[in-house]
């Protein structure tokens, strides 16, 4: 599928539900709620087959509110959505797999996905 970015598919199974995630202040380690409702929205989306110019859109949302420490490496999986169909060479760049897999660890473990798949969280 050409229109389907791989970076795309490293984040199903990793993303979680929006209820598990924490609060725009307090812990440190959590990740803001409305990173997490975006993020859980796109691997919602994605799991039903999203076409690319609304990956685009969905990643566009964990961009715009995703918190400094992984502002960068959201932005560079971005970048990498908008650019695949016309530069394929985006799939394999090292950069743009070691920002998507920061990405999917901070929604993973921010967000609660672990504690949720453990049976101890909601």
């Amino acid at each position: 599928m050409p229109t389907r970015l791989f970076l795309s598919v490293a984040l199903i199974g990793a993303i979680v539900l929006a209820v598990g995630c924490g609060s725009e202040g307090g812990d440190a380690t959590k990740a803001p709620l409305a990173f997490c409702k975006a993020a859980s929205r796109f691997d919602d989306r994605l799991s039903k087959g999203a076409k690319l110019g609304e990956q685009v859109r969905l990643v566009q949302g964990m961009v715009d509110t995703a918190p400094a420490r992984i502002k960068a490496d959201t932005t560079t999986f971005l970048d990498a959505l908008r650019r695949v169909e016309t530069d394929p060479s985006v799939k394999d760049n090292p950069k743009v797999k070691r920002a998507v897999e920061n990405v999917n660890r901070y929604a993973a473990q921010g967000c609660g996905f672990y504690e949720q798949q453990g049976g101890g969280g909601i």
